[in-house]
């Protein structure tokens, strides 16, 4: 698979990196040289660059992004089937949430490890993970101007495989017993939050949202602006979860990522290595 192209300037750490004042000042002045650009596009969060996916990339994502409601759909139907009435509102009261609140431990877990540890050329993660959480630290708005299928193509595509073995469990089981259907069920509604995770990161980041989302952000069932605004002051070392940030509070009383990154040390992996 191609790895995404985007032309803007790279930065190897967390903070963010601007050449000069001196564009802003050109700006009051009426004459932004061209170099100044992108230190303008920085200073309100857009680089002014548009990013795109190679043709393979766009084609691999346009295909999980369009399978991914197809197989969580069937999924849930299935997994529903095996429950009485009584069965299926004891699912969802106890699913929604624990789904919920995993989706934002993993988003913690990965967001931790993308603005932590490895570099954009690090094999494997580095050009399709740690490059575009560094990139977000620079341009935190340009996630703004991404569309669906940019925005959650990468997620749908690690999702698809994984549904995909979901529905095969739920379709060549003889019988399906009460406990696994709601192992299933849980674990679908916690894809489709992690799927959906990058779409309340860039609501977080809008200058505008409608004022159902809106209102979700401010009762934090949604990721809010305030509480995610957090992550991007330095020293940019807390509130990694991004799913609805229920966890954040918790994770940093107790030094959660503080003590990962002590237990790691001890075999020798550091944060940038």
């Amino acid at each position: 698979m191609s790895q995404r192209i985007q032309s803007s300037e790279t930065t190897g750490a967390l903070g963010q990196t601007f050449r000069s004042t001196s564009a802003l000042q050109s700006v009051s002045a009426g004459s932004l040289r061209a170099e100044d650009v992108g230190v303008v596009a920085a200073k309100s969060g857009y680089s002014g660059i548009e990013e795109k996916s190679g043709p393979l990339h766009s084609f691999v994502e346009h295909v999980m992004t369009y399978a991914f409601p197809v197989l969580s759909a069937a999924n849930l139907y299935l997994a529903l089937g095996q429950f009485d009435w009584v069965t299926l509102i004891l699912a969802v009261m106890i699913g929604l949430p624990l789904a919920w609140v995993l989706a934002d431990f993993v988003s913690g877990l990965v967001h931790w490890f993308a603005d932590t540890y490895g570099a954009d050329d690090t094999p494997l993660f580095g050009p399709w993970l740690i490059r575009p959480f560094r990139q977000h630290h620079v341009y935190p708005r340009d996630i703004c101007t991404h569309g669906l299928v940019l925005a959650i193509g990468n997620s749908c595509t690690l999702a698809v495989p994984l549904q995909a073995g979901v529905l095969y469990i739920l379709l060549t089981e003889d019988e399906v017993s009460i406990t696994r259907a709601f192992l299933l069920f849980i674990f679908n509604l916690f894809a489709i939050a992690m799927v959906a995770t990058n779409v309340l990161h860039k609501w977080a980041h809008a200058e505008r949202t409608n004022w159902l989302i809106s209102r979700l952000q401010r009762s934090r069932v949604f990721l809010s602006p305030a509480h995610h605004s957090l992550h991007h002051t330095s020293p940019f070392d807390s509130n990694y979860c991004i799913t609805n940030g229920w966890l954040n509070p918790l994770l940093q009383r107790i030094h959660f990522f503080r003590g990962l990154e002590w237990m790691l040390s001890k075999i020798n992996i550091k944060p940038g290595s």
